[in-house]
This record gives structure tokens, sequence and C-alpha cells, in this order.
């Protein structure tokens, strides 16, 4: 029995830019780095936002840099990721439908 095909894993291949594949790669790829740093405990930094430190140890500047990039990425999970998948389900919809309607 063969474990292993030999196939490589399809889920981040070259696809053409801004077709539906690439908008879901795009944003499991988002999801992916903001699920790694908010396991990573990146959240405790973002109390600078509020004048107090993430962490004695690292300092102001680092805990500063740490939290803008747990925001940063926050953000374009919660903002961004929903606007590809939609996108990606628009664009699929569309491309089924459109043989159909200029027929």
């Amino acid at each position: 029995m063969k474990i292993f095909s030999g196939k490589k894993l399809s889920i981040f291949q070259r696809t053409e830019f801004l077709s539906a594949k690439d908008l879901l790669q795009r944003a499991a790829a988002i999801s992916g780095l903001f699920l790694a740093v908010h396991l990573a405990g990146f959240r405790e930094y973002t109390g600078i936002l509020n004048g107090t430190i993430g962490s004695l140890d690292l300092g102001w500047n680092l805990s500063t840099f740490l939290a803008v990039i747990y925001i940063l990425l926050y953000l374009a999970f919660v903002i961004l990721v929903p606007v590809l998948v939609l996108a990606a389900v628009i664009l699929m919809v569309w491309q089924r439908l459109r043989p159909k309607l200029f027929l």
C-alpha cells in the first residue's frame, strides 16, 4: 500500500491572478498567519493600546511591534478574509451563469 502518491499538496499552487481559487488561497493564508500569531500569544501585547506594556522583559519597542503585527493581522482577518471569500463565491457563481446568460 502506497502512502504517498507523489502528488504535490494542492492547497497553495500558482493560479490565475484574482481567480476564485487565488482569492480563497489569500484568505487561507491570512487566516493561517492570524492563527499562528494568536496561538503564539501576541494578543497579550495589544495592551500597549491603553498604555500598559505586554511584557517587562521585552520592553516597549518590541511589545509595540508585536502588538502592531497582531492588530494588522486581526483587522485583515476580520475585514479582508470575509470580503475575499464573498468575492470568490460571487466570481464562481458569475462564471457558471455567464455562458447561460450570453448564449
